[in-house]
């Protein structure tokens, strides 16, 4: 962690009392529901898809838990890729030797929203990620109205991404990681 200023580190804080860990293929009905909730039908990964993530690219599925019940409160997940363009195709399976990392889901359990978790999680992945020193570029899409969020967390608009996933369009959010 010795690539991040002060201001940073302080933003690692959870701002709940929340712990930030790896999640288990246990806990996979937990996210599915996490997801199910924070998207439209059409746009919301299938259970499948979230066990594949969980199965294929288990150290880029992070979550938010209730330092107290342990429970899930939200998670950030998402696959590599040897591809700089994101694509569906790249987006659909994992290369662990990927050095572009495409985060699929940031999403967090409805009574835990607007408090500042979503963007604590965003923020702990990217300083994990970033300490592991293999990624070197982070992609992900959004809805333009959520584009102000990525970019506080450092992400850099590159326009319509191109990629039809449901009824409406989506951004791609860039961020160049450090290298050693």
């Amino acid at each position: 962690l010795a690539k991040y200023s002060t201001r940073m580190l302080s933003a690692l804080v959870a701002p709940l009392p929340l712990l930030f860990r790896p999640v288990s293929l246990s806990l996979l009905d937990a996210a599915h529901a996490i997801e199910a909730a924070s998207y439209p039908a059409d746009e919301a990964a299938s259970r499948d898809n979230l066990e594949k993530r969980l199965r294929d690219a288990a150290p880029y599925f992070y979550g938010a838990f209730d330092d107290s019940s342990g429970a899930l409160r939200g998670f950030v997940c998402g696959t590599c890729t040897s591809s700089e363009a994101l694509t569906e195709e790249a987006m659909s399976t994992h290369e662990p030797d990927g050095a572009v990392l495409c985060i699929h889901s940031v999403v967090v359990d409805e009574a835990y929203r607007r408090r500042g978790v979503g963007a604590w999680m965003l923020r702990s992945y990217l300083a994990e990620v970033a300490a592991a020193g293999r990624v070197r570029t982070v992609l992900l899409l959004c809805k333009p109205h959520l584009e102000a969020y990525y970019a506080a967390a450092g992400f850099a608009s590159l326009g319509d991404s191109g990629v039809s996933h449901g009824a409406t369009p989506w951004t791609l959010m860039r961020l160049g990681l450090r290298t050693s």
